[in-house]
């Protein structure tokens, strides 16, 4: 029993030696090993590489506009004065169209409002027409396209065009500048009882619109 315990002393006097020299041999080439990463990382970042870019400068944006003028210059369309049923007063207005967009979603006419001494607005008659030719204060030459408001008073035409959703008219640009002659004829009714002697409507306001 001494002999092999003896030699089991020995045996394990050998693993601890062999161990130990080992060691320093894993210590070398984990070193070793370390080192070569490091150096293929040195290598890898100093490779050069071949590149070439493109672009395009100098962008931009601006966004359109709608744009509706007419020649009024700034004049009133109707001061009608001692007007007897049944005699229509008659007068054109050419709207023009120059925005940059050039084909808008089209032009409508509606009541800008107006104040009535009573209840005269039921008795004037109102006709609108679009068409080309004539000029502010000058129907001469008018050329009827579209008659779009007929039949009804000014009290009609302001309670059913009181905006663009509900405007009149069937003018669409379909370039930019573009012209367009209204025609607006307003008649006090035949019938109109005496009481409405003396009546009167007045800051009529017609108003056109457009929208892209």
């Amino acid at each position: 029993m001494n002999k092999k315990s003896g030699l089991d002393g020995i045996f394990t006097i050998r693993r601890r030696a062999r161990r130990q020299s080992l060691a320093p041999m894993a210590r070398i080439v984990g070193v070793t090993a370390a080192l070569l990463i490091v150096s293929l990382a040195v290598i890898t970042s100093s490779v050069a590489v071949f590149s070439d870019t493109t672009d395009n400068t100098t962008n931009s944006f601006t966004a359109g506009d709608v744009d509706l003028v007419d020649d009024d210059s700034a004049s009133t369309m109707f001061t009608v004065t001692n007007r007897e049923p049944g005699e229509p007063a008659v007068d054109c207005i050419v709207v023009t169209y120059q925005g940059s967009i050039p084909d808008p979603s089209g032009v409508k006419i509606y009541s800008g409002g107006y104040t009535d001494s009573g209840d005269f607005d039921t008795y004037l008659n109102l006709t609108i027409e679009e068409g080309t030719g004539g000029s502010f204060g000058n129907c001469a030459g008018f050329t009827l396209q579209n008659a779009i408001e007929t039949g009804g008073t000014l009290s009609d035409f302001d309670t059913d065009h009181t905006s663009y959703a509900t405007g009149a008219g069937v003018w669409d640009p379909a370039a930019t500048p573009e012209s367009k002659t209204y025609r607006i004829t307003a008649e006090l009714d035949s019938a109109a009882p005496n009481a409405e002697q003396g009546e009167s409507v007045t800051a009529l306001t017609f108003t056109w619109e457009v929208q892209n």
